[in-house]
């Protein structure tokens, strides 16, 4: 059973985290030789399998600049579903909250590891002929984000966070509204459908990306499961239960 903490616990120790998790992935930043060819490598993968989808994708929308500006402010304002999912199911649903949590938390610690297994630097960086609009237009103090700065690591596009945060938020609401509100937690799904988009068109990231962020959405969930199922909980070591009025076999 997963311990409960009253909200001025749980509240700091989230922000913590997530401050520690940012800090910890520039920590892990193995630089741009090998970033770039780690990119390249997916590059020359997506092409073998026919999924080089981003710079056509990125050209198309330059073309429209309220595309621009909505897919924009999409990518910048995306990630504030995570704690506003988060408030909504210690309020609402408590007894989902902890598991969601922590299968977030799993989430965070696996990143890690890929970002420190597989540095890739993003389509925005490494592949010619991809426009980074968010900066050149700056939205939302986008044009820092090509200026590298403490605390931040700009070569982590491996796997996408912003597609593993709203696929973990799509998630939440399908588990826990499944059986209530099904229209709802279905149409939940097109929230980690648009991220997966507006990430390709922006530059930000690769198909493999994507399908790792889904991946690790996953992978988390199964851990948690299988950390949770009943058929892990030790026995007891206690004598074996019998029914009133009838003796045990001997």
């Amino acid at each position: 059973m997963h311990k409960r903490f009253a909200w001025y616990f749980e509240v700091p120790l989230l922000i913590a985290g997530y401050v520690a998790f940012g800090l910890a992935r520039a920590a892990v930043d193995r630089g741009d030789p090998a970033a770039t060819s780690n990119a390249l490598q997916v590059q020359r993968l997506e092409q073998m399998l026919h999924i080089a989808i981003e710079q056509p994708l990125n050209q198309a929308i330059l073309a429209h600049p309220a595309a621009i500006h909505l897919t924009g402010y999409f990518y910048r304002l995306s990630i504030l579903a995570v704690p506003a999912v988060l408030i909504w199911l210690y309020i609402a649903r408590r007894a989902r909250y902890s598991h969601l949590r922590t299968v977030l938390v799993v989430m965070m610690l696996l990143d890690l590891l890929l970002v420190w297994l597989f540095p890739e630097a993003p389509p925005r960086f490494a592949q010619p002929g991809i426009v980074d609009y968010l900066a050149t237009h700056d939205i939302l103090f986008s044009a820092e984000s090509r200026v590298p700065r403490p605390g931040v690591n700009l070569l982590a596009a491996m796997p996408s966070m912003h597609v593993a945060w709203t696929t973990w938020c799509a998630y939440a609401l399908w588990t826990t509204l499944r059986d209530h509100a099904p229209r709802v937690a279905r149409s939940a799904w097109v929230f980690p459908l648009l991220t997966a988009f507006v990430v390709l068109v922006t530059g930000h990231h690769y198909v493999v990306d994507i399908l790792a962020g889904v991946a690790l959405v996953a992978v988390s969930a199964a851990v948690m499961k299988r950390i949770s199922s009943p058929d892990r909980q030790l026995p007891t070591g206690g004598p074996p239960e019998t029914s009133p009025g009838r003796a045990t076999p001997r």
